[in-house]
């Protein structure tokens, strides 16, 4: 007997300037609503359900069907579920398909839990490189990034805004990678196209963190140097490890903070999923943490 597959419209977007630039004008558009479910018994294609849509999905709804979930190792939270967007290039719709009973599920969850574990053991043993994303490299930190280290954090317009003092000299860069960085979760961004260290992110667990945070929890922090503000680099290397720190790391929720004189920070989490909490903290510890306060941004593990 096959399982029954739920199909439920998560999201609608639409394109205007590709529609302006490339589309011929049209009669009807999209009449799919948001919420809108349907009921896929036997893997077979529901009744009022667009044949682009179902082109995109028959697979997996027809995999789920068969028990034959857990795609990709570890994609989906719920390993017995898919997440899909139909072929309209200029009004996508993402649909989540979920299987509504089925016996093998606790099989499957365990099988995922597994993969998951040699994923995270891949990545610990993965060399010098951790993470990679289309731009940077995330690696540990070297004693022969010191200069390189000195050039960027020197700059007065780059420590104060992430809670530390400008580096004074090469000297004291150096210490800092050998006495803060090599922690084991503080990574140097080393830009691709030069093979130069420009920036630095890591997480805070339980027990250290600036803020306070449940024991399953971790905080994030990061700084980009100054002549790379505005490329989108930060955004590209946060959210590559909020994926990580989630599906690999396994933590339950993600948080972070920012000055409120540095909002281009909080708009970078808020580009990754981060929402503002409300909470105004004070860090004393920080460099002139006592002159401005910090607001405080959650990003949670489970599915919206």
């Amino acid at each position: 007997m096959m399982n029954k597959v739920k199909i439920t419209a998560v999201k609608k977007t639409e394109y205007p300037d590709l529609m302006a630039k490339f589309e011929n004008p049209i009669l009807h558009t999209c009449d799919v609503f948001l919420g809108q479910s349907w009921i896929s018994a036997d893997g077979k294609r529901p009744e009022g359900m667009c044949e682009s849509a179902w082109g995109s999905m028959r697979e997996f709804v027809e995999a789920l069907a068969r028990g034959e979930g857990n795609f990709f190792d570890g994609w989906m939270k719920d390993p017995m579920s898919a997440m899909i967007s139909c072929n309209d290039g200029f009004r996508p719709v993402s649909f989540y398909l979920e299987v509504i009973d089925c016996p093998k599920v606790d099989e499957i969850r365990q099988h995922n839990v597994e993969a998951r574990e040699n994923l995270r053991k891949n990545c610990s043993m993965n060399g010098d490189i951790f993470l990679e994303t289309p731009r940077l490299r995330f690696r540990p930190w070297r004693n022969s990034d010191a200069e390189a280290l000195y050039k960027y954090a020197r700059d007065p317009e780059v420590g104060p805004r992430a809670g530390w003092q400008p580096h004074r000299n090469v000297e004291e860069s150096l210490s800092i990678i050998r006495d803060v960085f090599s922690n084991g979760h503080t990574w140097a961004l080393e830009l691709k196209e030069t093979g130069e260290p420009v920036g630095c992110m890591g997480y805070y667990a339980f027990g250290e963190s600036n803020i306070d945070i449940g024991e399953d929890d971790a905080e994030l922090g990061y700084w980009i140097a100054r002549p790379y503000w505005n490329r989108g680099l930060c955004t590209e290397a946060l959210r590559a490890m909020v994926a990580w720190c989630f599906n690999v790391k396994g933590f339950q929720v993600l948080w972070s903070d920012f000055f409120v004189d540095n909002p281009a920070s909080g708009r970078v989490m808020e580009k990754c999923g981060f929402r503002d909490t409300g909470e105004v903290n004070w860090c004393s510890h920080l460099y002139r943490g006592d002159e401005r306060p910090v607001k405080v941004m959650r990003l949670d593990y489970a599915l919206d």
